[in-house]
């Protein structure tokens, strides 16, 4: 049997050889990839229990920055008042048993002082009376040499015992004076910061009352109110979500970007984000955020679903005025740009 040249087989050989370069390249360096068009949940939560007292929006309400959302009691607040109260009451007993005590020291000390000035004014008046006494004994006496006496000290004993006893007097009266000092420092330093901590116990107690007198909540962003589970007259825990606010339109697209294209992005670049359903439709997209690992693609955003595919996330912020729903499914092309404010 003879083999016949199949022209067609030729041309197919050289298509396979021709394509499977550039769908290599197609698969790890495309141009275009997959991305979910969505907004920052903002969860309105606080971190103690409250009690809900009104509730001034709908669910699927519209809302502007700054809305009243809902009027609130802090239901823990009696509770830490009567924490604060009894932690003030506490440290003032304890700051006047403190000072009391210092006090008691120095009067006692102030007590002694003036004791033991009066006990060596007493001696030193005697000394002196009794030399008084002497001298005038010794100058009735004829057969007495006062000169003599005077040399051999006789007669100046008492004014030296007058000079030691004031010498003693004025080394006692100073120690104690240190002492007494000490005391008055102490109790200004015992006082200081227990003053201080009132001071502050009291600063918190009046902002706990304002608190407690009206608490409300506003909205911290213009949107729609897409959760809302309680009603006025529920009590919440907690870091209860107490209601979702969701943006009017999405701000933010979340997008993988391959292997192949992971040194082609950076921080500020500018792509492209185009609708599925209206390819004509396109907005730029500012690379804001890019992941730190390589991550399996969510099945949503892969070429082909049932095939794995991993990429690094990456987040483009879009401007507010776009179109897209919460949540759709977008496409990101690679054409790059300078960075530039939406706003």
């Amino acid at each position: 049997m003879r083999f016949r040249f199949n022209f067609i087989y030729l041309v197919f050989l050289v298509g396979v050889v021709f394509f499977i370069p550039i769908t290599k390249k197609l698969v790890s360096h495309p141009e275009e990839f997959y991305g979910i068009a969505e907004n920052q949940i903002r969860s309105i939560n606080l971190q103690y229990p409250v009690e809900i007292k009104e509730i001034n929006v709908a669910l699927g309400q519209k809302l502007d920055s700054g809305q009243l959302l809902a009027r609130l009691y802090r239901t823990d607040l009696p509770i830490k008042i009567n924490d604060i109260n009894y932690e003030i009451r506490e440290l003032q007993v304890r700051r006047w048993m403190d000072i009391d005590r210092l006090q008691a020291e120095a009067s006692r000390l102030e007590a002694k002082r003036v004791a033991l000035s009066v006990t060596y004014d007493q001696k030193i008046a005697q000394l002196e009376t009794e030399h008084a006494a002497q001298t005038k004994v010794l100058a009735n006496l004829k057969t007495i040499d006062l000169e003599s006496a005077k040399s051999s000290g006789i007669a100046d004993i008492h004014l030296q015992r007058v000079q030691s006893i004031k010498n003693e007097k004025a080394l006692t009266i100073k120690q104690l004076d240190i002492e007494l000092s000490q005391i008055r420092a102490q109790i200004e330093i015992a006082q200081a910061p227990i003053d201080l901590r009132i001071k502050k116990l009291e600063g918190e107690l009046e902002l706990i009352k304002k608190q407690e007198a009206d608490l409300n909540i506003y909205a911290p962003q213009s949107g729609i109110v897409g959760q809302l589970d309680f009603l006025p007259g529920e009590k919440i825990e907690a870091y209860t979500i107490i209601m979702k606010i969701y943006g009017t339109h999405p701000d933010v697209v979340t997008t993988y970007i391959g292997d192949g294209r992971l040194a082609a992005i950076k921080l500020g670049d500018t792509l492209t984000v185009s609708s599925i359903n209206q390819p004509e439709y396109q907005v730029p997209g500012v690379v804001l955020g890019l992941g730190t690992r390589i991550k399996e693609l969510p099945e949503r955003l892969r070429r082909i679903p049932e095939l794995k595919a991993w990429g690094r996330e990456v987040q483009l912020q879009i401007p507010l005025s776009n179109t897209f729903l919460q949540g759709e499914k977008v496409k990101v092309a690679m054409k790059q740009g300078k960075a530039f404010s939406f706003f």
